[in-house]
């Protein structure tokens, strides 16, 4: 339970977006509620990191290319992503970041919070499979139980 007796609840929120139409939702969500509190907002989206084979290691040589290749976002997390940026533009939240891990999500997303010192992360509901409610893995609860921030979870 927090405590919002103690001044501002929270300084920090860190949206998932993933691509999805209710991730979109969320992230708008995300930019009112940090209007609201004056709190810093970031965004966070997770892609898959793309090996290099050996050949491109021999150009990238040659043409002294030594920066990582970002992770691939698939879908319309890239739109997504952008479209949150822009909200949170228009609605005067200056200083909005734009996050992109990489790796299992549900981790990724808590290795962002805790670098980022977000107190509050913002996700879509998800519908679990029976295995993950049995396990209780969805990701809302492992945010909140095995990572131990607080998650507001948008459906």
């Amino acid at each position: 339970m927090i405590d919002l007796s103690q001044g501002e609840p929270f300084a920090h929120i860190l949206c998932w977006v993933d691509g999805s139409d209710e991730a979109c939702r969320a992230a708008e969500l995300a930019a009112y509620l940090a209007q609201s509190l004056g709190a810093k907002l970031s965004y966070v989206a997770v892609g898959a990191r793309i090996g290099r084979d050996e050949g491109f290691e021999v150009y990238a040589q040659i043409e002294g290319v030594s920066q990582p290749i970002p992770p691939f976002l698939k879908g319309n997390t890239h739109a997504c992503l952008e479209q949150a940026m822009s909200i949170a533009a228009k609605m005067g939240i200056s200083g909005a970041e734009r996050l992109i891990e990489s790796g299992d999500e549900v981790m990724a997303v808590c290795n962002a919070a805790r670098a980022q010192d977000a107190d509050l992360v913002v996700i879509r509901k998800r519908k679990s499979t029976l295995i993950e409610r049995l396990q209780g893995a969805a990701a809302s609860d492992t945010l909140a139980n095995r990572c131990g921030f607080a998650v507001l979870s948008v459906g």
